[in-house]
């Protein structure tokens, strides 16, 4: 059955988000998501502290940074640690049972890995060519899509949302049974059809000013 899934998304154990865990359930749900990946920077937290998902299914994941930029780790259940070269770093997510897709690789204003890290040499399994947050969105988008192409990977689609409001604003459509497994095998194989559109720009204000409320919940989130 296909899964509509948002596979890049932050809650508040982000330092520059301020989703919450009941919000991450609620407005999934509310867009028609069947899975949504939790990709936080640099820790697994908050997708360990969903105790109830009420039907959602729930890829747990990280965004880990590298000296090369950032990438997504999907099915993971422990961290992966930052501030390796990409390469060691796709080989650990691997080690892990994990998946890597690079995120946003062709956007400007973000930890991108670009076109010139991301060599066949690198065993990348997917590549995120629609990012709601990513500037320019279409030309992003575009190069996103001949980058994935050129490297002969799967193409996925995720929000990258920092707020609740965007949740689900880019999902990926996947062939795949509802559980973290056949979802993972199912973005390797390729079955995947990315969809999205850029985040409004009412909403990526409201993502400027939110920041600072981020840094809060995520350090009340780490004291407690």
């Amino acid at each position: 059955m296909p899964i509509k899934a948002d596979l890049h998304v932050h809650t508040c154990y982000s330092r520059d988000a301020i989703t919450t865990l009941k919000d991450l359930i609620l407005y999934s749900k509310k867009r028609g998501l069947n899975a949504v990946a939790v990709t936080d920077h640099d820790t697994l937290e908050g997708t360990l502290k969903v105790k109830k998902a009420n039907g959602l299914t729930l890829i747990p994941g990280t965004e880990v940074t590298t000296r090369n930029g950032h990438v997504l780790a999907l099915n993971l259940t422990m961290p992966i640690p930052k501030g390796f070269e990409l390469a060691e770093t796709v080989e650990r997510i691997h080690e892990a049972n994990g998946i890597a897709i690079a995120p946003h690789p062709s956007a400007f204003l973000k930890s991108s890995l670009g076109s010139g890290a991301l060599q066949k040499s690198v065993k990348m399994d997917a590549v995120e060519v629609i990012n709601s947050s990513a500037f320019p969105f279409f030309l992003s988008t575009q190069l996103g899509r001949r980058l994935a192409t050129r490297l002969n990977l799967p193409q996925t689609a995720g929000s990258d949302s920092h707020i609740p409001e965007t949740i689900g604003l880019a999902y990926t459509i996947i062939d795949a049974n509802p559980n973290v497994e056949d979802i993972i095998d199912a973005i390797k194989r390729g079955f995947t059809v990315p969809y999205g559109r850029s985040v409004p720009i009412r909403l990526r204000f409201k993502k400027i000013v939110a920041k600072k409320r981020g840094e809060e919940c995520f350090l009340q989130n780490f004291s407690s």
